[in-house]
């Protein structure tokens, strides 16, 4: 006898063969799918200790966000139009002074969120160096039933740390012995570079050869030319791409995000090593960047290179991890720029689920509905406007659909969201726990909150650098700076 029968989906497999089965049903036995047919067949050949009427609704594959900052689920409305630098300072100098509590906090609550709207496994970004501050997110996202690859930031030249390069390494190195493969498999690590620029060669083959030795991804920001490139060439005399080759990490494991401004030679690089690209179109609409620094999606989907879409979430600009908003986001600006069917429902639905797990390597395990797969599956409410009435489901997903249709979630064949609660922690007190960590966060980083908004300290962020070699000098600068305002008048 199965465990679980969903019976009457509309199914949408995310397969090779683009198929949408009306009045279908997905038969589970432990952790995998066993039958995805019509109803009338499976339920006749599958009994199951539990069924699910999923009359009315979608099934699709667990969502995988292909890159996100768990920390930022604090920053909730304190950092619109602060614009790209500003909130990317003020991220790292947040980052600099959360603690193990106000870490676990933020991962909590980030959980929440993406299993609420339907993600099944996350790739999470580095906001923490040490192994105590990084392993929270570890713990929190696989209490809550998620599946995630996690990691530590490692930057030896201008990191947000006063560790040294090998004892980063050694941090990032006890990451992946206590926790890749913890929570019954579903949490995994990614220690990976903070950045071309921020971390030396020796260090990057470092990670190649633990990469190589555990077969880990490699997950990290990728600015082939803006704004990165300019800084790159100047400190290191490479160019970006050129760094990550010489460091042994342009290879098939490496979840370039964002690569915004990337030009021929680029995508052909990426696509020779076989490396994948995240994009996060909200947050790079909200800062405005314009079309000429917008990623390539069209010369990178007709080169062949694997395209996730994730929601990064950072600085309060995005509130909540919802890839719902990140397929429409990403379908309309692609039309804007290159021209309407360049990207087709089905090609969007592709980078919010099996893109996602073939560039973290699971695509034999998750990522589409077929037999032998996990049952990571969500079921969403589709029997209302405004995605009906409808008869083209996967446009329908991509440009109606949202994260409150989500009613179901199950991760590994396990029940995680039932009727659009989340039965594997209790919301209210993750709530609770997340407003007292972001007032703990806010106060060490000398921010006043209130009810009308936030208010962040008078120093640039350069000077409250975690680093205190680099808030040297950014104090410095800033004396000069002031020093400029005073004499020019301005």
């Amino acid at each position: 006898m199965d465990d679980l029968l969903i019976t009457n989906a509309t199914v949408v497999p995310v397969d090779r063969l683009d198929r949408v089965l009306r009045d279908a049903s997905i038969a589970i036995r432990g952790r995998q799918i066993v039958a995805v047919g019509p109803t009338e067949v499976v339920s006749a050949e599958h009994q199951a200790r539990e069924v699910i009427d999923a009359r009315g609704m979608v099934a699709l594959p667990g969502l995988v966000n292909g890159h996100i900052h768990v920390l930022t689920a604090l920053y909730k409305g304190t950092m619109g139009g602060f614009g790209f630098d500003r909130t990317a300072g003020e991220d790292i100098a947040l980052c600099g002074v959360a603690t193990p509590d106000i870490m676990l906090a933020a991962s909590r609550l980030s959980a929440a969120e993406m299993l609420r709207s339907g993600i099944t496994l996350a790739n999470v970004a580095g906001d923490a160096v040490t192994f105590e501050v990084a392993r929270q997110t570890a713990e929190g996202l696989g209490q809550a039933g998620l599946k995630a690859f996690v990691q530590t930031m490692v930057a030896d030249i201008f990191g947000p740390t006063g560790l040294t390069g090998e004892a980063q390494l050694a941090e990032a190195e006890r990451l992946v012995r206590e926790y890749h493969g913890a929570f019954e498999g579903r949490i995994r690590v990614a220690p990976s570079p903070a950045g071309e620029v921020t971390t030396s060669l020796e260090t990057m083959r470092r990670l190649a050869a633990l990469a190589e030795r555990e077969q880990l991804i490699t997950h990290m920001h990728v600015f082939p030319r803006w704004p990165m490139a300019t800084v790159t060439w100047l400190v290191r005399g490479r160019s970006p791409l050129g760094l990550l080759k010489a460091g042994g990490l342009l290879n098939e494991r490496l979840v370039a995000v964002h690569v915004l401004a990337a030009r021929g030679g680029d995508v052909a690089a990426l696509a020779r090593a076989g490396a994948s690209v995240v994009h996060c179109p909200s947050v790079w609409m909200n800062v405005g960047i314009g079309p000429r620094r917008w990623p390539p999606l069209k010369a990178l989907h007709r080169a062949g290179v694997t395209i996730v879409l994730g929601t990064d979430s950072a600085g309060g600009w995005i509130e909540g991890a919802d890839l719902f908003t990140e397929m429409r986001t990403c379908a309309l600006m692609s039309s804007f720029l290159y021209g309407a069917g360049v990207l087709q429902p089905m090609d969007v639905l592709r980078m919010a689920t099996i893109n996602g797990a073939r560039a973290l390597g699971l695509e034999r395990e998750t990522g589409s509905l077929e037999v032998g797969k996990r049952a990571d599956i969500i079921l969403l409410k589709f029997d209302r406007p405004p995605v009906q009435p409808s008869s083209d489901v996967p446009a329908m997903l991509v440009y109606g659909a949202c994260r409150g249709d989500v009613q179901t979630v199950l991760v590994d064949g396990r029940v995680v969201v039932r009727d659009g609660c989340l039965l594997t922690v209790d919301e209210r007190e993750i709530v609770a726990a997340a407003a007292e960590a972001r007032a703990d966060l806010y106060r060490r980083g000398g921010w006043k909150l209130g009810p009308d908004g936030a208010t962040p300290p008078t120093t640039s962020w350069l000077e409250r650098y975690p680093s205190q070699g680099v808030a040297t000098w950014g104090a410095r600068l800033a004396r000069l700076a002031r020093l400029w305002r005073r004499f020019s008048g301005r």
